[in-house]
């Protein structure tokens, strides 16, 4: 269970209804060594204002009330959402060729409030290096159950190797989506689809194409 998840549960109203129940703008930044290969990820969550007040509660931020967060709120916020248990992917998920590539465990956590939202960011390793050249990769973003919501809008600035490219290609919901969301929407917090995959189906993707 992802760190934020039990709190939410707690707080959400009893009849609060519509799977998602977190959205988060996300941003991905690839790193790549010496040799081209790629290495490692940056990854961003920007939250939405709800689940903002959510970490306000559950890591008692603020506690002077001057309605602001200072460098010890931050720390608390960044410590929360990257220590991850050893069962949770982060929900990021890179795929070389269709195959799934294994990642380390979050670094370099860092957290700012961006206007009323929080925004977390930390890098992920791979767990070796890839070579990329005459390869396609593409990460995607997503919770299985589809608790929370990933928009993947902005790739962070990459220095990228002679030719490669970056593109994100936004998911679009045909009629048979738009009417599984409208089921999942009549779901509570409680309840979870009966495809625990689920959030794949809905995932913006960042390619990686290197000729």
């Amino acid at each position: 269970m992802k760190p934020i998840l039990v709190v939410l549960m707690l707080l959400l109203p009893r009849l609060a209804a519509a799977h998602p129940h977190v959205f988060v703008d996300a941003s991905a930044g690839l790193r790549f060594d010496a040799e081209g290969r790629l290495a490692g990820l940056r990854i961003t969550w920007l939250y939405d204002a709800f689940t903002t007040l959510n970490l306000y509660v559950q890591l008692g931020l603020d506690a002077d009330n001057d309605g602001a967060l200072d460098a010890g709120d931050l720390a608390k916020i960044a410590e929360g959402e990257t220590d991850w248990p050893p069962d949770y992917p982060g929900d990021t998920y890179l795929f070389l060729d269709g195959a799934p590539v294994a990642l380390a465990r979050p670094e370099n956590g860092t957290a700012r409030m961006e206007d009323d939202r929080v925004e977390v960011s930390f890098d992920l390793d791979l767990a070796a290096p890839l070579e990329v050249a005459g390869h396609a990769a593409s990460l995607k973003l997503y919770d299985p159950e589809y608790f929370y919501a990933y928009t993947l809008g902005t790739v962070l600035d990459s220095a990228l190797p002679a030719g490669c490219r970056t593109e994100v290609i936004p998911f679009e919901p045909d009629a048979a989506d738009k009417a599984l969301r409208r089921e999942l929407a009549a779901l509570s917090a409680e309840e979870v689809p009966d495809d625990p995959q689920i959030g794949a189906r809905f995932a913006d993707e960042l390619r990686l194409t290197c000729g």
